[in-house]
């Protein structure tokens, strides 16, 4: 959860000069470059369920990294850092609320006072969001953002039925077959407008966010799921928001308005309390 609270500030950073869905695909595309190795050494495809589980790792695939991460990288682009890092303080209401659909978990009076409060909380900081030169369009940033997290919701509970399979198979799998998926809407925006060369630094976040935030600390998430339970491993992501409002404020000198402190405070204590 620390590495990926980094990735607001690094992200935001890097989609100022690649495209998001560009971004998408240089970040994958390493991750699954990183797990090509290890994938061999351990056997390849045999280790994973048979028959295979090609339905949930096309689901996985598609919700947890193309849409999550397409959603996430537009938000950084239309939006701030910090009101990106806020919104997605409701993921682990929404994780919840799929645990409970899907999972079928049960959700106690406190748990929904406190989803109500998150979603609230999570309005408020889309309204108080000021459009300036670095976030153009903060409201539709605060849309596709959300959309990430409904995908990532989504993602956590069929992670779950895979959670006994080889992790590192399955991760491997998923960075593969999301980075499919983004390529051809990567290639229109370069066909769009040709990428000029990034500079040093971005391809410094492109390599962090590709074999650190992306296949470490996808693994790690797939593992943790194998022992918690989804709504559990949902509320530890209360980290990233917290991680990623202190990284934006001091690496990418972004502030906080009034209401949105206010909004992320109510999203906080909804949390808290669904949690």
């Amino acid at each position: 959860m620390v590495m990926w609270g980094t990735t607001f500030a690094v992200t935001k950073a890097a989609v100022r000069e690649i495209p998001p869905f560009t971004l998408a695909v240089l970040r994958f595309g390493i991750a699954t470059l990183t797990f090509v190795p290890i994938v061999i050494a351990r056997g390849g495809f045999a280790r994973l369920p048979r028959p295979l589980p090609v339905g949930p790792l096309l689901v996985m695939s598609l919700t947890g990294v193309a849409v999550f991460i397409a959603g996430f990288n537009l938000a950084l682009g239309y939006g701030s850092a910090v009101q990106g890092s806020l919104i997605f303080a409701f993921g682990p209401a929404a994780v919840a609320i799929a645990a409970v659909l899907a999972l079928k978990e049960r959700v106690s009076r406190r748990r929904a006072i406190g989803i109500l409060l998150s979603v609230g909380g999570v309005a408020l900081v889309a309204a108080g969001g000021e459009a300036d030169t670095g976030s153009p369009n903060p409201v539709l940033g605060a849309i596709c953002m959300l959309a990430a997290v409904v995908a990532w919701a989504i993602y956590t509970v069929v992670a779950k039925r895979l959670a006994d399979a080889d992790q590192i198979i399955v991760t491997a799998c998923i960075s593969a077959l999301a980075t499919l998926m983004l390529a051809p809407f990567a290639a229109m925006e370069l066909l769009k407008q040709p990428l000029a060369m990034p500079s040093a630094e971005a391809w410094l976040s492109i390599v962090y966010m590709g074999v650190i935030a992306s296949a470490l600390a996808y693994l790690l998430y797939n593992l943790a799921l194998r022992v918690l339970d989804a709504s559990l491993v949902g509320a530890l992501s209360n980290l990233d928001p917290i991680v990623g409002v202190i990284t934006s404020v001091l690496f990418l000198g972004e502030s906080l308005g009034g209401l949105q402190v206010f909004g992320g405070l109510v999203a906080l204590i909804g949390m808290w309390l669904a949690t």
